[in-house]
């Protein structure tokens, strides 16, 4: 760590900006394998930190412009961060610029600092360009609101369940394990009887981890809900008689490993029985994307059409909801961020993952 500091120091000043540290293992075969290693990522002193927050954030002060020596007007450029391991090898993001209108590339900026894939960000860019006509993209309000629109088609209104609609809903959860499946059916259980006041009933499949029935009975003890338990087709169907009158039923299921076949076929026998209305994959956002493809790829079979995207908290930028979005080609429902129950969760509206990225519409 103290080699880290003291190179981070040496490339970016001694007034650099530490944004986060963590510990990786790193890969490969020889000497090196398993070896653990310190990752820091830091900044030039006056560059923005893009850690997350639970509000919204203040909008990203975009550079005033200047004039150059020529006479015509140039933006500055943005200041680089970097990654610097404790190796001693230093890594720095790509620099190639890409192709956009020169006054809305600082909007691309903001975007890539708050996580958002760099291809991401540029077309968001490029699509707000054409919303906006070349003489207006000095107005800050019009780009803002042409980058807002566009994050709202990527992530209509309305993709969670709607405990009000006028037929019973069966919604089920899935997902590998830790993702935070129960926690997420104890806060929708809570926000659908304390908000829509809609009768609802609870449905537990994961009948195999230690205490995950415990944990959602003292949830659903508290709502004074109705909490069903099945492990097997036969125990599924007379729960779903006896929940027949619900309006709404959440299933919360075990979690299944990437190699664990046995336990997958179990899980979906017992979710055809069960007939849910929706099926929504829960992730942590703080997976690495090659990992949420693998499992929503293996998920597929179930009939996963929307994502829960779990601990925003461990996350450094609120732009892997809209990385998320676009990798798994999925409506994201909601997104959680932390474990108390019921607040730390909403709905993942465009709208609201607008506002988190700082670029709320002023309309």
């Amino acid at each position: 760590m103290r080699e880290a500091l003291e190179r981070v120091k040496r490339e970016l000043g001694p007034e650099a900006v530490i944004l986060g540290t963590r510990t990786v293992r790193a890969g490969g075969l020889g000497p090196l394998a398993g070896r653990q290693r310190v990752e820091i990522t830091a900044a030039p002193a006056g560059a923005s930190s893009p850690a997350p927050r639970l509000k919204a954030r203040q909008p990203f002060p975009v550079p005033a412009r200047e004039k150059a020596g020529d006479g015509t007007r140039a933006w500055p450029n943005p200041l680089p961060a970097f990654s610097v391991h404790g190796e001693g090898t230093a890594q720095q993001p790509p620099q190639a610029r890409p192709q956009l209108p020169q006054p809305l590339y600082p909007y691309y900026v903001q975007l890539v600092q708050n996580e958002v894939a760099e291809d991401l960000a540029a077309q968001l860019v490029r699509r707000a360009a054409l919303r906006v006509p070349a003489d207006g993209q000095d107005d800050a309000g019009a780009v803002r609101a042409a980058l807002h629109d566009c994050i709202a088609q990527m992530l209509p209104e309305g993709a969670g369940s709607d405990p009000s609609g006028p037929q019973p809903r069966r919604v089920a959860f899935v997902g590998p394990s830790g993702a935070g499946k129960t926690t997420t059916v104890a806060k929708l259980a809570a926000q659908f009887k304390l908000r829509a006041g809609r009768s609802l009933a609870v449905l537990s499949l994961d009948t195999h981890r230690p205490g995950a029935t415990e944990q959602l009975r003292r949830y659903v003890e508290a709502l004074e809900l109705p909490l069903y338990i099945a492990q097997t087709v036969a125990e599924v169907k007379h729960c779903l008689k006896a929940a027949d009158s619900a309006d709404v039923l959440l299933i919360d299921t075990p979690g299944v490993g990437l190699r664990e076949q046995g336990r997958f076929a179990r899980l979906a026998a017992l979710l055809r029985a069960a007939r849910p209305d929706e099926t929504h994959l829960v992730l942590p956002a703080s997976l690495a994307d090659s990992i949420q493809l693998r499992v929503a790829q293996s998920f597929a079979p179930l009939g996963i059409s929307r994502a829960v995207l779990t601990r925003l908290d461990e996350v450094i930028g609120f732009g892997v909801i809209l990385n998320a979005a676009q990798r798994l080609n999925l409506k994201v429902s909601y997104v959680t961020t932390g474990q108390n129950v019921p607040q730390d969760i909403e709905a993942a509206g465009g709208r609201r993952v607008a506002e988190l990225l700082g670029l709320a519409s002023a309309g």
